[in-house]
């Protein structure tokens, strides 16, 4: 089998691609009336998308290119690079930490959202990010980008610099915490970062995102003399534990945008991610009231409407492998072949393999040595690779004789490797 370090690796770069670039095509919009399937909820948000998260197929769209301030949508790429620290050694979630002036409540901007960080006080890592994301502080932003970047300007390019890296060309940022009008996203980006999220940090779905309410400053969590009353707060996504598989991820709202909204939620193996963007107050009813129900909406006709089919095809043979230590190496797609479409149309998914059959040491373990294709109704969906199972270094020099000697008899020329 191929090695667990390559499998994870191979999956993740399957997932952090760029949409336009990823190799999986849109599935095609349901319509209303089609096979008995209804079409998708009519929204008063400005902008929205759904996608599906393991394949990236876009299942429903509507002005998701549109500019628009992310507010606190913004606090997902701090908890990203946030993360990325933790994962990488660079920062502990234990340690404990006293907040600095600037990320006071006290200090925040008027109708701010904070987390009630203060003087006198001291708190883990752990419980930043919880009040980053339960109470959608503010503060609990600033005082992350003081910790990983030394300072909120310094932070900021960060931000910016993972949004270029990742191919964003509209996601800007100019503070941590989604306050400024100028933050922009777009749906489609913000749609396309939130999978590679969900996949990077698979834990902060239920370690955090899942988290229904937030009580802080605990006692211990006060020093010097401090006797402030602890506040408990309610996570801002009304969905958790009210629609069937929701577990994250963020709300946020401004003037500039009105309320914004971005959903998770998995059932039956399938994960999909909702992004509305502009949702004004309709009448009496508040956009607060308003972005959840879309949200639910337009999950509920992605549900309703799609599938993920992972098609069966022929195995494929092992490739002879010339003038190598071993003789042939065995191949695997990864990842594994998988694409989104209407229900009505799942028996109608075909697959096919190409595959190189010979190839010249040296090979490496996730070189790619085929296709899978997958086509609907003789249309192609996508493709993936068919890569090397296991590294095989060159033979001896009389194996490499040998096998010279064979392949110019039998008017053989093997795939050679990339240098």
């Amino acid at each position: 089998m191929l090695p667990a370090r390559w499998i994870r690796l191979f999956c993740a770069l399957a997932i952090f691609v760029s949409a336009a670039g990823s190799g999986f095509a849109a599935a095609p919009l349901a319509t209303p009336g089609s096979s008995g399937l209804s079409g998708p909820p009519v929204l008063d948000a400005r902008a929205a998308i759904l996608v599906e998260a393991l394949t990236g197929a876009v299942l429903y769209e509507s002005g998701a290119d549109q500019r628009i301030p992310p507010a606190s949508l913004t606090k997902l790429m701090t908890l990203h690079l946030a993360l990325r620290d933790i994962e990488e050694g660079r920062l502990d979630p234990s340690r404990i930490v006293a907040p600095g002036p600037d990320a006071w409540a006290k200090n925040m901007p008027p109708r701010s959202s904070v987390m009630f960080l203060g003087p006198n006080q001291k708190l883990s890592v752990n419980q930043l990010l919880k009040g980053l994301v339960v109470d959608s502080g503010n503060d609990a932003a600033v005082e992350i980008a003081d910790l990983v970047a030394g300072s909120v300007p310094a932070f900021v390019e960060m931000m910016n610099r993972e949004a270029v890296r990742l191919g964003y060309r509209v996601m800007h940022f100019v503070d941590p915490a989604g306050i400024s009008a100028a933050n922009v996203i777009t749906a489609r980006e913000y749609a396309d970062f939130a999978r590679r999220f969900v996949f990077s940090h698979p834990d902060a779905l239920k370690d955090l995102f899942s988290v229904r309410e937030l009580t802080y400053p605990l006692p211990e969590n006060l020093t010097g003399g401090n006797h402030e009353k602890s506040v408990r707060q309610s996570n801002r996504n009304v969905l958790l534990g009210k629609y069937e598989g929701a577990d994250g991820l963020k709300t946020g709202y401004i003037d500039e945008s009105g309320y914004n909204m971005a959903v998770t939620a998995e059932r039956s193996g399938m994960r999909l991610i909702s992004v509305i963007l502009g949702v004004p107050d309709v009448g009496a009813v508040s956009g607060a009231v308003l972005r959840a129900t879309e949200s639910a909406a337009l999950l509920d006709f992605g549900f309703g409407t799609f599938t993920t089919v992972r098609p069966a095809y022929d195995p494929p043979v092992p490739a002879r492998v010339w003038k190598g230590r071993a003789r042939i190496v065995t191949v695997t797609a990864v990842p594994e072949p998988t694409v989104a479409v209407r229900k009505d149309q799942a028996s109608e998914v075909r697959a096919e393999i190409t595959q190189v059959l010979d190839v010249e040491a040296p090979v490496k373990a996730g070189e790619e040595l085929g296709t899978v294709v997958v086509t609907l109704e003789g249309r192609e969906l996508a493709r993936f690779p068919l890569r090397a199972e296991a590294d095989v270094d060159r033979g001896g020099v009389v194996r490499r004789a040998l096998d010279s000697i064979a392949l110019f008899v039998r008017g053989i020329h093997p795939a050679r490797p990339a240098s």
